[in-house]
């Protein structure tokens, strides 16, 4: 578990906007305003160099493996190749050509990535509806159609936000603090041991990018039902392609809502029109949906109690979390089940 003794304890490095905006004009010949955003691991900020034209820099934590952090470029790279008109950012290559440069900040050694800042809206700022469900199911599957032939050593990740493996996370139970969550995740956790696991060989397995919550989904500001871009690459590696979908549909469960699947019957659609599944990814599909929201809970309590001072940042997504996983789990697998079958555009291989 690398990122256990390393990622989660190792502080974001320290960069001032002064110093973003020094730099970017030095390595990347960037001039510009620099604004800070959020960030767990590493430290981010925005360029805005003229209207319309922003950068996005991101000095990456010191912890991160370098073949890992060679890994996240290749993607970028690859997609820009593979499908040219995805929307993901597009790398920005130094003045001397890097993709990834060295730099020093207040004599520490950073390295540095700069990509296009895509315009647009974070979809959680918006009201949802089918049509943007359905861009977005789409949009997924493209990007996972252009990276099933794409292989890099960093892939192999010992990541904490893999549902493939749950098991390592059990002693963090103690550290919820509700009992009815206590009980619900050691359900989820059970189930995943029982079912998940002895399957996992049976499931397609590629780079996927393990992470498209309505965080990293943009929207068109003047349109908030378009998708305008998918974002943060950060938590990439190779896994079992189910893994992605099931991630996707945890962020998209409607836990205020009177049908919890709204929102997801039409990204299954979509995706599976244009990348199907097959018999075994969806036997375990709606357990991996159970599964990454118990991880959700799980890691951010954790990192909230490593850093209160990013509570605020850290614990932002797990009330819908919790609303979604204990409705998710007050129904039968099997009707759920069901239900995701039922969503799909074609019967399964």
């Amino acid at each position: 578990m690398s990122e256990a003794p390393s990622l989660l304890t190792t502080e974001v490095p320290r960069v001032s906007r002064s110093q973003a905006e020094n730099i970017a004009a030095q390595v990347y010949g960037l001039e510009g305003k620099a604004e800070v955003l959020g960030g767990e691991r590493d430290s981010n900020f925005c360029l805005t160099t003229g209207p319309g034209h922003a950068y996005m820099l991101r000095f990456v934590n010191p912890a991160e493996v370098p073949a890992e952090v060679a890994f996240q470029t290749a993607i970028l790279s690859h997609l820009a190749i593979r499908d040219s008109q995805l929307p993901v950012p597009r790398l920005q290559e130094s003045r001397h050509g890097e993709l990834t440069p060295q730099v020093t900040v207040d004599g520490r050694m950073l390295t540095l990535r700069a990509v296009s800042y895509l315009p647009g809206i974070a979809q959680y700022q918006v009201s949802r509806s089918a049509v943007l469900m359905r861009e977005i199911g789409d949009t997924l599957a493209r990007l996972d159609i252009a990276l099933s032939d794409f292989n890099h050593p960093g892939a192999q990740r010992d990541l904490l936000w893999d549902i493939s493996d749950m098991s390592r996370l059990e002693g963090w139970l103690t550290q919820l603090t509700d009992p009815e969550q206590r009980r619900t995740i050691t359900r989820v956790l059970e189930t995943h041991r029982q079912k998940v696991v002895p399957a996992s060989q049976r499931l397609r397995r590629q780079v996927i990018h393990n992470d498209l919550n309505a965080h990293n989904v943009l929207v068109n500001s003047a349109d908030p039902q378009r998708l305008a871009g998918i974002i943060d690459f950060g938590d990439a590696l190779h896994a079992p392609l189910i893994n992605e979908l099931a991630t996707a549909l945890a962020y998209q469960l409607d836990s205020d809502g009177d049908d919890l699947f709204l929102y997801c019957r039409p990204m299954i659609a979509a995706y599976t029109a244009r990348l199907q599944l097959t018999g075994a990814e969806l036997d375990v599909l709606p357990e991996l949906v159970a599964s990454r929201l118990a991880l959700s809970l799980l890691i951010a309590q954790h990192r909230a109690v490593l850093y209160p001072q990013n509570r605020d940042y850290i614990l932002r997504n797990q009330v819908h979390a919790w609303g979604s996983l204990s409705r998710l789990m007050a129904l039968p697998f099997s009707q759920t089940d069901l239900i995701f079958r039922q969503s799909c555009a074609f019967e399964q291989k």
